[in-house]
């Protein structure tokens, strides 16, 4: 598998290891990587990112929805404030 994007592209293959086939994981743009890691380590790594990544759009899904409620929440306190009642002029 390879996915690109602008500044990083990394490519995932299969390997033979001790334990049998194992992945390489290799990252190129400014900085060339490569990971080795035996089919426990990679398990618990794509767990691991998963994870962190439901938190990241958890994360953000409900920063968006505060401040989309913002706008919302300020009319409210001004209501509240002045009242909903017009003036008799």
């Amino acid at each position: 598998m390879t996915q690109v994007t602008q500044d990083l592209k990394f490519e995932v293959s299969l390997y033979a290891c001790e334990d049998g086939d194992c992945l390489k994981i290799e990252f190129s743009g400014e900085q060339k990587t490569v990971m080795f890691l035996s089919p426990i380590q990679a398990r618990a790594f794509a767990s691991e990112l998963i994870q962190t990544v439901y938190r990241a759009e958890v994360k953000n899904s409900l920063q968006k929805k505060q401040q989309a409620a913002m706008p919302a929440s300020k009319a409210d306190s001004a209501t509240e404030r002045y009242g909903a009642h017009p003036h008799a002029a």
